[in-house]
């Protein structure tokens, strides 16, 4: 393949600590030459054999190795072959090289992927009745995942450091402290306006409907009884569980809000 003079950079020279050799992974010292897609040769220019490619030794494999090491997901951009590489689809690395060099998309970087995230409300969250919790879909299929608040501002700033073309990140106010069923109410709503908002679905399954997640009462929730505690409004000895209101009412289902809430009454011990 022909390559104008122009858009290769010769005679370029490294006293050590910048590139390292792909295969041997050799620290490089010595003349090199870079091409138009930002990848970088052992020799002063084409013509100066033998020819081996070069990685930035601080930022690819640094990256690479400390991600690994921390058991983080990561994309690398790899050299793949011309050809179909999933079905339908025909690649040609010579269309993806020079979008590369178009978008400046610097192919030495490892874009880490978003990591999920499991947050605990502090006191003061309690105090406040709410917390901000942060989110991201992927932009082609129906996956959710919970992230932190550093990893939403990567997402949303398109930092590069992150593989932030492949998600909509969002974020939403959970009410954590109140009156339990109203409290189920309106995270379910917003849950729905977010939906709505992001014209997708799924949500609803992502949280399992649980929208009772992290909020703290002294209700008592997940309670059951074997048949010789309450009876339902029509005099059946009621068996399962049941929940307790703050008001000491005891209605069926686990916690408010998860199905029919019937009232259960005491049954008398004399």
């Amino acid at each position: 393949m022909y390559i104008p003079k122009n858009r290769i950079k010769t005679n370029l020279y490294t006293s050590g600590g910048e590139y390292i050799k792909r295969i041997s992974k050799e620290e490089y010292v010595g003349y090199y030459h870079t091409l138009y897609t930002g990848k970088a040769y052992t020799g002063k220019n084409l013509n100066d054999k033998p020819i081996e490619e070069l990685v930035k030794q601080s930022r690819e494999m640094d990256s690479v190795w400390t991600n690994t090491s921390e058991d983080k997901e990561f994309q690398q951009y790899a050299e793949n072959y011309d050809g179909e590489v999933v079905p339908g689809q025909i690649q040609k690395m010579e269309d993806v090289n020079n979008y590369n060099f178009i978008t400046k998309t610097d192919i030495s970087i490892s874009s880490q992927l978003p990591q999920q995230y499991y947050p605990s409300p502090t006191e003061d969250d309690y105090a406040l009745g709410t917390f901000t919790r942060y989110f991201a879909v992927k932009i082609n299929e129906l996956i959710y995942l919970e992230i932190d608040f550093d990893t939403y501002n990567l997402l949303s700033s398109k930092n590069n450091s992150i593989t932030w073309r492949m998600y909509i990140p969002f974020k939403t106010q959970w009410t954590i402290d109140g009156v339990e069923g109203e409290v189920f109410d309106i995270n379910r709503n917003q849950t729905l306006i977010l939906e709505k908002r992001l014209n997708r679905r799924g949500l609803q399954e992502f949280f399992d409907n649980n929208y009772l997640e992290y909020y703290r009462s002294e209700n008592l929730n997940n309670q059951y009884t074997s048949g010789d505690d309450y009876t339902l409004p029509n005099g059946l000895n009621y068996q399962g569980l049941y929940h307790i209101m703050s008001n000491g009412v005891a209605m069926t289902g686990r916690f408010h809000g998860e199905g029919d809430d019937i009232l259960l009454v005491p049954i008398s011990r004399k």
